[in-house]
């Protein structure tokens, strides 16, 4: 009886102190104290639990104790005796959930709006894409502060190291122990579950009430994208085919790159998307984004806005002109090292740019980058 007196007078005085501290704090604060909160039961609650294995308590005779405690226990000893893999999962997954949305609010401007990339370790590793990623922003036409905005999501451990290097804002996705730090082949079944992996985790995003902007890190920033998005829209899409017409539901969306609004459409619309990947097996996200965007955009009545290339580039179109692009993209490129080697060219070329810009565009022909060598255009 003492040791259960004094254990409900513990957790007590710490439910009250943790509300106390909760109630002048942010909502940032608020989240952190409850995972410490979870942390500091738990341990108490192993302790009571190994007491109980021992013989000197008995889990399922908890009279003393609350009825919440004792259901606790309840739970905890039965998992003790037989693992359910359904609890722990359900468990991990609230934690991912709690620890993202704490990274969120520390990354977020004033609007709610983050910007997100994705790496595993072959793309994080030092002098790879991930360090000309960050180094597009440090020298781009005030695209340095976004920086700050960025959260970097590693699908591996080796990522995650690398990222805290020299970033401060990290996060790991939960992959559920499945590797992907190694190059993937496109189309291979590593590849499609780790595109489709990123879906959902877009889709925790939103939910989270947070709007993103997404950009693989074969992208580099040039100027700030936020100045050439429209105020209304629910999705923006980057597009390798652009038809001419920003609403039009023939261009080919690239899901590299995307501006998403967070509301009940885009979740319900990322919902959808993510589930579309039973119906249309061996398809990537984008593929299946092609198919159902017809039916599901108009009957969700999303705004959806397909980014110019003029100002959203790629390797798929001629080269761009320097004095309008935002951002240019490796797309209708395969393989890593084809890609760093044509965008450390463009990344020269603007470098060369911003050192020597033109003095007047009167009677000047533009000035355009590099060709893409290493890459081959797709048919």
């Amino acid at each position: 009886m003492y040791v259960y007196s004094g254990l409900k007078i513990k957790l007590e005085r710490k439910k009250l102190s943790i509300i106390s501290m909760a109630i002048n704090h942010s909502r940032a604060r608020v989240v952190e104290l409850v995972l410490l909160s979870a942390t500091l039961m738990g341990l108490i609650f192993v302790v009571v639990l190994s007491k109980a294995q021992m013989g000197f308590i008995n889990p399922l005779h908890l009279g003393s104790i609350s009825q919440k405690y004792r259901y606790f226990f309840q739970i905890s000893a039965s998992s003790i005796a037989t693992p359910d893999s359904h609890n722990n999962n359900t468990t991990a997954i609230s934690g991912d959930k709690l620890e993202l949305e704490l990274k969120l609010s520390k990354v977020a401007n004033p609007n709610r709006t983050v910007i997100i990339t994705l790496v595993n370790a072959a793309w994080a590793q030092k002098n790879s894409m991930l360090d000309l990623f960050m180094q597009s922003f440090r020298v781009g036409n005030g695209t340095e502060h976004l920086l700050k905005n960025l959260l970097i999501v590693a699908v591996d451990n080796k990522a995650l190291r690398r990222c805290r290097q020299i970033h401060e804002h990290c996060h790991l996705m939960n992959t559920e122990r499945i590797d992907f730090s190694g190059v993937m082949p496109l189309m291979s079944p590593d590849y499609l579950d780790m595109m489709w992996r990123r879906v959902r985790f877009f889709g925790q995003v939103l939910e989270a009430g947070y709007n993103f902007v997404f950009s693989d890190t074969d992208i580099l920033w040039f100027r700030d994208p936020f100045t050439r998005f429209s105020p209304s829209a629910d999705i923006h899409f980057a597009s390798d085919l652009y038809e001419g017409h920003s609403h039009d539901l023939q261009n080919f969306p690239n899901c590299g790159f995307m501006y998403v609004r967070s509301n009940q459409r885009t979740i319900s619309f990322s919902k959808f998307w993510y589930q579309s990947r039973l119906t249309y097996p061996g398809q990537n996200e984008q593929q299946v984004l092609n198919l159902i965007k017809f039916q599901e955009i108009r009957r969700r009545r999303l705004e959806v806005i397909f980014l110019d290339t003029r100002y959203f580039r790629g390797y798929c179109q001629k080269n761009p002109d320097l004095e309008d692009v935002c951002t240019v993209h490796a797309n209708c490129c395969i393989g890593l090292k084809a890609k760093l080697s044509d965008l450390r060219n463009t990344l020269s070329d603007w470098k060369g740019y911003i050192i020597n810009p033109p003095r007047s565009r009167n009677g000047m022909k533009n000035v355009h980058w590099t060709p893409a060598q290493a890459c081959q255009r797709l048919p």
